[in-house]
């Protein structure tokens, strides 16, 4: 009677119990862990949302098996700087459609800067294959940049003074933003006019509110002085390339001194006149974005104006000084402004780095740990380590090597969760 009690009770535990999660081993990739080593074959374990176990000859009876010879594992790519239609937030369907070009490029993190306090919420309750959001809330000057339509005037917190900074960062900081981003730089390039910038006090105060409830801070920095005014305040990252005049020394000290990164977005300032895509990219511009690379191409080529010309030279030995003095850069391309296109903006900023000067294991450790470190998310992504979420890119080809095999996206994991790739 006792035994038969027993077995009753365990038949009950078990139907009880909850299903085993989800195993998935990834087996024999170079793995590339994002710390910059050199990759080395590996297998992959996950369980669930996270990465479980790495090494070599692992046994796992119940998981699927993912034969990852010949191709190469790397942590999912970080696009840091975004900004996303409003249409694509109306619907799950919709932004599944708006994200999905990241997915399919293997960018799986992405900061979003174009929504306001009351749409995080509704953005959030959408269920959707998605990179991870990371969505920001707004800070700038009346009239400054960030202001210029109806809609971003309307998303932007307008502050002038210390006081107005911490009544602004006490109602925003209750919808839990990811980030914040501040408008502090009212330079036009020489190309228009200049907008007002935000003073270092005003801005020290929302790096003060934001960081006592642990969210990172990004400026729209664009300028040498206002670089400086942003390391001063201890902002996390300066979101922009400087690019009016060369990174001097002192900046360098203030940068390192209060731990600022650079998130430069090459590919926002890369002249379009005389661009040229490879056929990687150009097989996977939306049909929208091909027409509109089509229409500019039939086109005489039209020269780079002299503004851009010079910009783009300055922010191009800003990147080498400062990746030189070993600032943590990261990698953000401003997608959403003409011309910089979802998904594969990001791998034509990664080769932009390489293009001056970082090597393929630098510039992939640029949008994986380094990025995620950044954000604050060192702990929990960026990496290919036990513990870590399993945010996940299987790619044909050595990128660590040959930065030009990072197209060759063949699976890709959120979470632990596979992503259906569009058929190619």
């Amino acid at each position: 009677m006792k035994r038969l009690f027993l077995a009753l009770a365990a038949a009950l535990t078990c139907i009880g119990a909850a299903p085993a999660e989800r195993a998935t081993l990834i087996h024999g990739a170079r793995v590339f862990d994002g710390s910059g080593r050199p990759a080395q074959v590996r297998d992959v374990l996950i369980r669930g949302d996270r990465i479980v176990q790495v090494g070599t000859h692992l046994k796992v009876p119940d998981a699927e098996i993912v034969e990852g010879g010949g191709m190469t594992l790397i942590p999912g790519l970080h696009d840091l700087h975004i900004h996303t239609p409003g249409e694509y937030f109306g619907s799950a369907d919709a932004i599944a459609t708006g994200y999905g070009p990241y997915l399919a490029a293997g960018v799986t993190s992405v900061n979003e800067f174009s929504v306001g306090p009351e749409m995080l919420a509704p953005i959030r309750s959408l269920s959707a294959p998605l990179p991870h959001l990371s969505l920001a809330l707004r800070l700038g000057v009346p009239h400054g940049h960030g202001t210029e339509s109806d809609f971003t005037n309307g998303i932007t917190a307008q502050v002038t003074t210390p006081e107005a900074a911490r009544t602004e960062m006490a109602r925003l900081l209750p919808y839990k933003p990811d980030v914040i981003k501040v408008f502090t730089d009212g330079w036009r390039y020489g190309r228009d006019a200049d907008r007002p910038s935000m003073d270092l006090l005003t801005l020290t105060a929302i790096v003060e509110a934001a960081h006592a409830q642990g969210v990172p801070v990004v400026t729209h920095t664009v300028t040498l002085a206002g670089a400086k005014i942003a390391a001063r305040a201890g902002v996390d990252a300066l979101a922009h390339g400087i690019g009016d005049l060369p990174a001097d020394a002192e900046l360098i000290a203030l940068m390192k001194r209060h731990r600022t990164a650079y998130v430069p977005t090459m590919a926002v300032y890369e002249p379009q006149q005389d661009r040229r895509f490879l056929n990687d990219e150009w097989v996977r511009l939306r049909p929208q974005d091909r027409a509109r690379e089509e229409t500019r191409l039939a086109r005489p080529i039209e020269p780079v104006p002299d503004f851009a010309a010079k910009r783009w030279s300055i922010l191009q030995q800003n990147l080498r000084i400062l990746h030189k003095a070993g600032i943590p850069i990261a990698t953000g391309t401003d997608t959403g402004i003409g011309g910089v296109y979802p998904g594969i903006a990001l791998i034509r900023e990664i080769r932009l780095f390489v293009s001056l000067g970082f090597t393929p294991a630098e510039a992939l450790r640029a949008s994986t740990a380094t990025s995620a470190a950044i954000m604050g998310k060192s702990r929990t992504h960026g990496r290919i380590l036990p513990g870590q979420r399993a945010d996940l890119v299987l790619i044909g080809g050595m990128p660590d090597r040959r930065i030009e095999d990072i197209y060759q996206v063949r699976r890709v994991w959120v979470s632990g969760e596979e992503v259906t790739l569009p058929a190619r």
